[in-house]
Order: structure tokens, then sequence, then C-alpha cells
């Protein structure tokens, strides 16, 4: 047997772990699937049953968590290496029950599997990209944040085990860092994409695994939507979570919630000539969505303002933050920051200090902050990025 599929779950219903969408998200890339079920007190069970009576593949062990193990998430691990255990093949694929693959990647994912396995010195594991969403399904998080990627694949016959709190393996043991090769291809991790009080629910539950019962950290607020850390999503999502995706509408941030509540009357954009064809797409999507908002393109070496702008009602949308030097970016800065509502920063290639993007209300990041980090805005769509920044719903 070539490929394993593993995870484990307890109590699902009761936190609104996708598990579902998680099983049948990897049941066609494996060979076998093997599902660790905690002894729950929900349905969960039932639910497992009900998976395993999908396919012929998937493999079901039971195990009773310790709940005395309350320290730095230890348990998470030693549930994750009982069902690695249990696995037949020659490789193994992981996912959280919170974590999914996409039907698009499938085939590269098994292709590199394939070919790692006809090497004379394959790698002990492969990586791959993260797609971490937070608030809902239309945001995802800056790699520098959250880990870019990490160990989804191990080949079984290098010892690999679950480590800490099982977000990676480590070989065994010695805890040493496997060998592995980055993949092109993504885990879409919706551990933060649930509705707000079921993620109060669950970030009070999972805080013991670290602290004990007795934690006392506050989870009055599910999410903390720092702007500056997200990123919109313009892909599709795996096709189990068709149903998830299509209720978190009515919870999942908008654009408007990004921008200030009090809005804007009028844009300015600064672009050089090189960036004149993106302004004028932005222009034209403000006009067509704000058909009463005043647009002005300046290029970044004019002086003064338009006459009849007035900054205390406007947006200002920078195009050249990347290109201009940091004594004329404070200089221009100081004449142009001061009052307005709302200030963007378009940065193409990431290339942004963080005393910079300090600098801005709204960092559009068109990708991460290195191009091998995972997430990539389509060039056709950096305009509606920039919209959407702006609050309007495009």
């Amino acid at each position: 047997m070539l490929l394993s599929g593993f995870t484990f779950i307890r109590n699902a219903l009761k936190y609104d772990f996708p598990i579902r969408e998680c099983v049948e998200s990897m049941l066609p890339l494996v060979d076998e699937l093997v599902i660790n079920v905690g002894k729950s007190e929900d349905e969960t069970d039932e639910l497992i049953e009900k998976l395993r009576a999908l396919s012929p593949k998937i493999r079901i062990v039971r195990s009773v968590w310790d709940d005395g193990k309350t320290d730095r998430g230890l348990v998470l691990s030693e549930q994750t290496n009982i069902a690695l255990d249990a696995c037949e093949g020659r490789w193994a694929l992981y996912l959280q029950a919170d974590e999914a693959l996409h039907e698009d990647e499938h085939a590269a994912i098994r292709a590199a599997v394939e070919a790692a396995d006809r090497e004379s010195d394959p790698p002990e594991g492969l990586r791959l990209r993260y797609l971490h969403f937070y608030g809902g399904y239309s945001l995802v998080q800056r790699p520098w944040n959250w880990y870019p990627s990490e160990i989804r694949v191990v080949r079984r016959a290098s010892g690999a085990r679950s480590y800490g709190d099982a977000q990676t393996f480590r070989g065994a043991p010695d805890h040493r860092e496997l060998r592995t090769r980055l993949l092109d291809a993504h885990v879409f991790h919706y551990g933060h994409a649930r509705a707000p009080e079921l993620m109060q629910r669950k970030i009070r539950y999972f805080h013991r695994f670290w602290h004990g019962d007795e934690h006392g950290i506050d989870v009055a607020g599910a999410y903390d939507l720092e702007w500056e850390n997200l990123v919109w999503y313009w892909g599709t999502h795996p096709k189990p979570y068709a149903a998830r995706v299509e209720a978190g509408r009515a919870w999942s941030p908008a654009p408007a919630s990004a921008a200030k509540e009090s809005g804007w009357d009028d844009v300015l954009i600064y672009a050089s000539t090189a960036r004149e064809p993106l302004a004028r797409a932005l222009e034209k999507l403000i006009r067509e969505h704000r058909p009463k908002a005043r647009v002005w393109i300046a290029r970044p070496r004019e002086a003064g303002l338009p006459r009849e702008l007035d900054p205390s009602h406007a947006a200002f949308v920078d195009l050249e933050a990347e290109e201009r030097g940091l004594f004329r970016l404070a200089a221009k800065w100081l004449q142009l920051r001061r009052g307005y509502r709302v200030t963007l920063a378009d940065v193409p290639t990431g290339a942004l200090s963080g005393f910079r993007a300090r600098l801005y209300d709204r960092v559009s990041w068109s990708c991460h902050q290195t191009a091998d980090q995972g997430f990539q805005v389509p060039s056709h769509e950096r305009a509606k990025q920039l919209g959407r920044w702006l609050g309007i719903d495009c």
C-alpha cells in the first residue's frame, strides 16, 4: 500500500469540528483512511459510523484521552501517533479535523508521493503550503503571523512522530527535524472559521490542553480582526465545504467591515505611469459601485492636492509604497496622511517593512511576504482587492 490517510477526532458535534468535510476531502487521494475516535460526550461515534459507510477505505481505531494531560497540548500529538501507528501505507497523509485538501490539488499531491517513493534516497516528509482562514471563509492570515507551510505527509520508514501539540512531525527518538520537500499544494485550515459563539466554546475547551481547566483566559472575543495581518481570499473552497461556506456568509467578514465605519466620499490615488493601468481599473471600479464619489489620480512627484479634495472625507490609495525611498516616504506621508478617513497601500511583492506598514491603516498585499509562501491574488483581481479594502463589496 502506498498512501494512508489518518486523523483523530473527539467531541466533533459539541465543538463543531468539520470531520466529515476533512475525511471527504482526502478520501479520493488515499488507499486507506484511519480515523482515531476518542471517547466523546456527544454523538461523534454515530457520525463516524456514518462516514465509515461511505467507503471501505475507512478504518476506525478507538482511544480514551488522558484528560489529566494539560501541558503544551501533548495529548494532541499522542492521539495523532495512535492513528499513525495504525496506518499500513509506506507513506501517510495527515490532516487535523479542521483541515481539508482541495480536489484540484489531489493529482499533484499523489504524483509527488509516487515520485518520492521511487527515489533511492527519498525525503522523510513532504510539506504543504497553508491557507489559514480567519473569522470566516473570506479572509486568510499572512504567513509571518501564522506558519506558511507544515509537514503533512511522512514516510513511515523514517520513524517520524507527531511532535508537541501535533502541529508538525519530528524524527524519533531525538526529535530531530525531518528532511522535507515543499509541495505546490495547500492545506485549507478552518480552525478559526466557525460562527463566533462556537469559536468561543472551542477556544475555551482547547486552552485546557495547554493550561489546565482553570486557565482563566479571556475568550469573550472570538476573533481579533487585525486587518494588517489579513488578506481577502479569491479562490474556491474544497467541494465538501460548500454547505459550510454558504452558511458562513451570514457571519464571515465582508469588505465593509474592513473600512472605517464613517466611510469616505472621494478617493485620491497616487500612481506612477507604470501603475496607471491599475489606478484606472480601480477608478472604474469605484465609479461603478460609488457613482457619487470623485476620484483623482495624481503622479507621485506632483505638488499639492486637488483644490476640491477634503481629506477628512476622502480615502488615500498609494500605489507607490514599495518604490518610494524612506525619506521621501516620510516627507510625503506627513503631507498626505493627516486627516484621511482611510489610507491604503498596494504592495505587490510584499517588500514593505513593518515600520512602513504601520504608516498605513490598510496594506493590500497582492501576495504574501515572499512568493513561495502560498496565497497570491490573481493579477486580474488586484483592483478588486484594493476596492475590498476600501469597503466595496465586489
